[in-house]
């Protein structure tokens, strides 16, 4: 009988400091905030645990609103290029340096950032990012197409050395503007030159 309560009171002992010591260790708190969210991590070294080896890490949310091409193709990564629907599609321009023109519809939810992030996946995805430029206008329904978009806007234009819009799709040295306008509370014109 003896024998029995200790090793009873052997199991509880182990359990109970295997709770106490499983508290001990990394913990981890997200502080989320308009713009991005931040992951700390930190060690109890009061409780004898070992020093923390990284102060903080970042989500990898992009910055908002991007400056440069490389923060448009990260916002564009963070996007739903299937929550844009085409409905429309022509080249307008010259015969020689068309300029794809799209219409689109997307969900009246997507506002702001989202709106932005998705409509850069579908811009990049079909291949927008041209040398003769071009247009994609959101709309929440397609019979709204002809009048000023209700969605959002992607227009670019390329310009050539001397300034003037671009008419050879072979060019280099192109200047390339884009504007990302969307719609809603917290609608916002993004303009990147790169």
């Amino acid at each position: 009988m003896a024998r029995r309560q200790t090793w009873l009171a052997l199991a509880a002992l182990a359990v109970t400091a295997a709770m106490v010591f499983s508290g001990c260790g990394s913990t981890t708190t997200q502080s989320p905030s308009s713009s991005e969210s931040s992951t700390t991590t930190s060690d109890s070294t009061s409780a004898g645990g070992p020093p923390p080896t990284s102060a903080a890490t970042t989500n990898s949310q992009p910055a908002y609103p991007p400056t440069d091409a490389a923060g448009l193709h990260a916002l564009a990564a963070t996007g739903d290029a299937s929550a844009v629907h085409e409905f429309h599609s022509e080249g307008v321009g010259l015969a020689t340096c068309p300029q794809p023109k799209r219409e689109v519809t997307v969900d009246t939810s997507l506002t702001g950032r989202r709106l932005a992030a998705d409509l850069l996946a579908y811009f990049y995805a079909q291949g927008l990012d041209n040398p003769c430029g071009s247009l994609v206008l959101a709309y929440h329904d397609p019979s709204e197409a002809g009048n000023a978009y209700t969605g959002g806007r992607i227009n670019l234009n390329v310009t050539d050395s001397s300034g003037a819009p671009n008419g050879d799709p072979n060019a280099s040295g192109l200047m390339h503007q884009i504007e990302v306008d969307t719609t809603g509370a917290d609608a916002q014109t993004i303009n990147v030159t790169y």
